[in-house]
């Protein structure tokens, strides 16, 4: 039932915008802490709307665990209700969303979906914090210079095998 659930999720990311009424999210980054990845950004709920609360948020590497801090440490919840108003969630928060799946690269951008009730759905961009790593870069540099290397050492016994 729940693949179901990701299924029709991901189906009706396009008309995110169409329904998700007059609330917003903004200001989406996804931070890697030594406790995990988590979504951080604000859900702005104008007053004197229905009440609402957040149900599922995912990412196109999962789903997203809705946690609340409660006597000194993190439970993990099915829903959070959404106060009117600006509510900010993050790592260091009341409320976080701690990201699965993965690897979450700095400077990437990665969609992420929010789920709420009566199927009000509503799509962004989170950018994950850091600076890109040169890694993948040096590493096949590193590579087409060893295989140059190895190329022109052929060459020059073949060379001076004749």
């Amino acid at each position: 039932m729940r693949r179901v659930a990701w299924f029709a999720v991901f189906l009706l990311a396009g008309m995110a915008a169409a329904h998700a009424g007059d609330f917003q999210v903004e200001n989406l980054r996804i931070v890697r802490t030594p406790q995990g990845v988590f979504l951080e950004g604000q859900i702005v709920y104008p007053a004197a709307d229905d009440p609402l609360e957040l149900e599922i948020v995912a990412t196109d590497r999962g789903e997203g665990v809705l946690e609340l801090r409660q006597e000194g440490g993190w439970r993990n919840v099915r829903s959070v209700p959404v106060p009117y108003g600006v509510t900010n969630f993050g790592a260091a928060t009341p409320m976080r969303i701690r990201l699965t799946g993965g690897p979450y690269r700095p400077g990437e951008q990665v969609p992420v979906t929010f789920l709420f009730p009566a199927g009000a759905l509503l799509t962004a961009r989170a950018v994950v914090e850091g600076r890109p790593s040169a890694v993948p870069w040096i590493s096949l540099l590193a590579v087409l210079t060893g295989l140059g290397a190895y190329t022109l050492l052929k060459t020059r016994r073949r060379a001076g095998s004749g």
